[in-house]
Formats: structure tokens, sequence, C-alpha cells
């Protein structure tokens, strides 16, 4: 009889070091999908765009959030989703298809990232079982500057605001949906790229440990991942505290110093309420989103 594949999925916002933590678990051992299934930009792109992406997942989480991935979908609606046949049929459909093609290329795990599934997280907790959540952890403002370079968006004319609460949602997202798991791990960007050697050994560790895998070869397992690092530098490092931001709130500051504990202690108790987003939130990302778009109509 042969081993379960273990389903292995890299969770955070958009920039915030989900491409090469994604590029570590598969350099560990899972499986990421044939490579013609997988966009693979260039990770030293100056522009800094994401890989490490199944294109069938996007394509679903294209579906499930409208093509419109700027604004937070309302509440209930992704769980909703998830009774509705025409996606759960397709979501079933390739989780077994990942679980049939990992077990064929001898994989003991497979492995997904994306970068809007915090934003779909409550359609596919519903479907996925158990995972295994490698959860990635980067200081707001420098991903709110990677991605503002994405859209070539000069520096004095990006809205924190808006970023941080982004930011914030997708963070309660993931905390709220993953934290009566006990297979988690959040892996801090920045310590990863000052010190690869001690957070790949770590991530190894975690991972060899919820996938049943002998640790004998784990130093040929390092040797893979350690030089990954090099190929992620942090390509914007913010200085600034959220203190010191006056656009921060007082709950995004307590929700970034709770995932710094998370990276030490996993299973800190979560209380959603010390870190809960302002009414009408959502309305000022909408307004937002519309301005964008008429500031893109104006270019053309």
């Amino acid at each position: 009889m042969s081993k379960p594949v273990h389903r292995i999925v890299v969770l955070g916002p958009i920039r915030s070091g989900t491409s090469l933590t994604a590029e570590l678990v598969r350099l560990w051992g899972a499986y990421a999908g044939r490579k013609n299934e997988l966009w693979a930009s260039d990770p030293n792109d100056r522009r800094g765009y994401g890989y490490m992406e199944y294109i069938p997942l996007q394509q679903l989480n294209d579906l499930l959030l409208d093509n419109n991935d700027r604004v937070p979908p309302p509440s209930g609606l992704m769980a909703e989703k998830s009774s509705d046949p025409n996606y759960k049929d397709q979501a079933l459909r390739l989780l077994d298809r990942m679980d049939e093609e990992a077990s064929e290329n001898g994989a003991p795990a497979w492995v997904w990232k994306d970068a809007r599934l915090p934003l779909t997280l409550p359609f596919w907790v519903q479907v996925w079982g158990d995972p295994i959540y490698v959860v990635t952890v980067r200081h707001p403002a420098e991903t709110i500057l990677s991605a503002a370079r994405t859209e070539d968006v000069e520096e004095e004319n990006i809205p924190f605001s808006a970023g941080l609460i982004y930011w914030q949602y997708c963070m309660l997202n993931i905390l709220n949906l993953t934290q009566s798991s006990s297979r988690k791990i959040f892996v801090a960007y920045d310590q990863l790229t000052c010190d690869p050697e001690l957070e790949c050994a770590r991530l190894s560790r975690f991972l060899d440990r919820h996938c049943a895998i002998s640790s004998k070869d784990t130093q040929h397992r390092l040797s893979a991942m350690i030089p990954q690092v090099s190929v992620g530098q942090r390509h914007f490092h913010y200085e600034k505290s959220l203190a010191e931001m006056e656009q921060a709130s007082r709950e995004q500051r307590a929700l970034y110093d709770f995932l710094r504990v998370k990276t030490i202690y996993p299973d800190e108790a979560f209380k959603p309420d010390d870190f809960a987003l302002y009414p009408g939130w959502r309305e000022y990302l909408q307004a937002m989103d519309l301005l964008l778009a008429l500031s893109k109509t104006r270019e053309v």
C-alpha cells in the first residue's frame, strides 16, 4: 500500500516571500506540478514578479474572485462557493490530480502557492482536508513597496493605508482559518534572508516531522535549499517600524507584533478582536480600486 501524499500550502499576502518559500518547499522534496503548468517568471526580474504558482489553481482562484483580487470578497461568499458543485468539483479534481502526480513522482508531498489564497481561503479550507501550512511573515510596508513596483507606482504615490488594510485582512483570514491546525509554521522573511541556514533547517525539520520523513537525508536537502535564498534577496528593506508609520493603526501594529511571536510559538492563542478591521474598510478599498482604474483609463 502506497504512503499517503501530504498537501502543503504556502500562505501569505502578495510579495510577502511566498514564491521563495514555495521554492524551498519544492527543493525540500515536494512536488509542485508539471513544468508546463507552473507560472515560472524569473525571480531575478527587477519588477519582482512572483513565480512557483500552479496555473490551474490560479485559474480557479480567478473564477472564485471574479477576476478582482484588489478588494476582498464579501464575508461568507467564499464559504458559500465551497458548496457549489461547479466550483467544488473543479477543486476536488485538482486535488486528486496533484495527489496522483506527486505519488507517481515518488514525492512525499506536493506544494501550492498563490498570493490570492488568503482571499479564497474560506473556500479551500472546506475542500482540501488537513494540509500542512507554511505561513510567510514580512513587514507589511515591504510587501506594499514591492507590490507597488509591479504596478509601476512611485513610492510617493503609494496609498500605504489601503495596503495596510489589505495586508491586515489577509493575515487575519490566515490566522483565523488555520488556528485549529497543529500542522503550521510561520516563516519570517527577514530572518530567512538574514540566516538562511538556520531558517531552512527549521523549515526542513518541520516538514520532515509532519510528512514522516527520515532526517538522515536532511543535509542533502539543505544543500539544495540554502543556495536558493540568495536568489530571492530582499529587494525592499523598510527601516521604520510600524509604530513609526502614521498610516498604521493600533490593531495593525499589534497584529504584526503577534505574527512575529507566531514565528517562535505557532500555537500562541489568537484573539481576533485584538486586531479587528475598522468598520467601512471594504468600502475604502473599493473606492481606492475605482480611483486606480480611473487613473489608468486617463493614462490610456
